[in-house]
């Protein structure tokens, strides 16, 4: 880095060998007995994602930013400060990263700052959420718990216990500490942690 601080973007390791097995042996996995039953599922979450991303494109909408935008800023509000970070906790490469943290701070939502530890000079590489950038954070994020309301409230009471049950045993089934249990050669490339 040029104002001499230390490099945050290069915190996370990866392992390409790992990343290679990984695939390896996703590609070598047999399907379950009942393919049926997979392609029911497979067929069911690319309808919830498409739920998901109505509800994403009205937040966009709303708000004015796009969802790359939000994640960002959202990565950010959490800690990342550096735009490899971000890239890192948000799946963006590195350059959209960083075309993402300009624009951001270009509207005000995201400001820059030198490294703590800094000489000083040089433009200053890290960054942090500004006061309208936590407000529209805040406004992002009601915006959803209001969508999905109006979604969960359009159900009866069974509908949105089994919606909550559905969504519930699908995140515990993709926790990356359990895949990691049950099969510990596909966990980094298909679970892997992005913070």
């Amino acid at each position: 880095m040029t104002d001499g601080a230390p490099d945050p973007g290069h915190s996370v390791d990866v392992d390409p060998a790992a990343d290679r097995r990984a695939r390896a042996a996703v590609q070598r996995a047999e399907p379950g007995a009942d393919l049926a039953q997979t392609l029911d599922l497979v067929e069911r979450m690319t309808a919830m994602t498409r739920s998901q991303e109505q509800i994403s494109r009205a937040i966009e909408r709303l708000t004015g930013l796009r969802l790359g935008e939000l994640q960002a800023l959202a990565a950010v509000a959490e800690g990342a400060d550096h735009p490899r970070a971000v890239a890192r906790r948000t799946g963006q490469a590195d350059a959209a990263a960083e075309a993402t943290v300009d624009g951001l701070c270009d509207r005000g939502l995201l400001d820059r700052h030198h490294h703590p530890l800094a000489r000083g000079g040089g433009h200053p590489r890290l960054v942090h959420v500004t006061e309208t950038g936590r407000v529209t954070l805040e406004q992002a994020e009601a915006l959803q718990v209001r969508l999905l309301d109006a979604v969960v409230g359009s159900l009866d009471e069974v509908g949105a216990d089994r919606v909550r049950d559905a969504v519930r045993s699908m995140a515990d089934a993709l926790d990356p500490a359990q895949v990691s249990a049950r099969r510990p050669e596909l966990a980094p490339a298909v679970l892997t942690d992005a913070s």
